[in-house]
């Protein structure tokens, strides 16, 4: 990850000597056809985008960013946490349950949480008592991921400059190291907790 002011980029090593990078930037939301939240970009948007890591970026990432032949642009949402997890005989998990922003890179790990959770409290009650069964569930990760996703989404308001209720912008030019903790993953509510159910 490096940060700039009010922007910030991730660059993960791929198999087959791939690159993927991940340039995070808060604009207005551009006007989207049909359902996806992903869109081709434009030979203007390109243009700029090519100018702007010039200005922003080492010469090295700016590179990548020009020789990508195809960029392509994902809106990032979540939403508020949700109050249950499930409706009678249906039960959320993963992104379905508690979808987050990517600032904390932590998706994936609330899913498989999710279904650890879920698979040990199905084999705790038995089909017979399903309802106990979800109920448990839903009281063991209802709290955690409530705390992830909003987390998440503070990190993303800091990590892009946007003010928040409790402190100044964030600039990774002038920030202290205290300033800095926040951003770090393990900062995240229960990072490295296990479900007690799971021990």
């Amino acid at each position: 990850m490096d940060l700039a002011s009010g922007t910030y980029t991730v660059l993960d090593e791929l198999m087959y000597k791939r690159l993927n990078w991940i340039w995070f930037i808060s604009q207005p939301e551009p006007q989207l056809k049909g359902d996806s939240a992903t869109m081709k970009v434009s030979s203007d948007m390109i243009k700029k985008m090519h100018q702007e890591a010039e200005k922003i970026w080492v010469p090295e990432f700016a590179r990548v960013i020009k020789e990508t032949k195809e960029p392509f642009l994902n809106l990032i949402y979540d939403c508020d946490p949700l109050t249950q997890l499930y409706w009678d005989n249906v039960v959320l998990i993963g992104d379905a349950a508690h979808p987050i922003t990517p600032h904390c890179a932590r998706s994936t790990n609330m899913a498989i949480a999710d279904a650890a959770v879920l698979g040990k409290c199905l084999e705790r009650w038995g089909p017979e008592n399903l309802h106990s069964a979800l109920e448990e569930h839903q009281s063991v990760r209802l709290p955690v991921t409530t705390k992830q996703v909003l987390h998440s989404r503070r990190v993303g308001q800091i990590k892009l400059g946007l003010p928040t209720p409790d402190r100044e912008p964030f600039d990774p030019n002038t920030a202290s190291p205290e300033d800095c903790e926040i951003l770090k993953q393990r900062s995240l509510p229960f990072f490295d907790d296990v479900p007690s159910i799971l021990e």
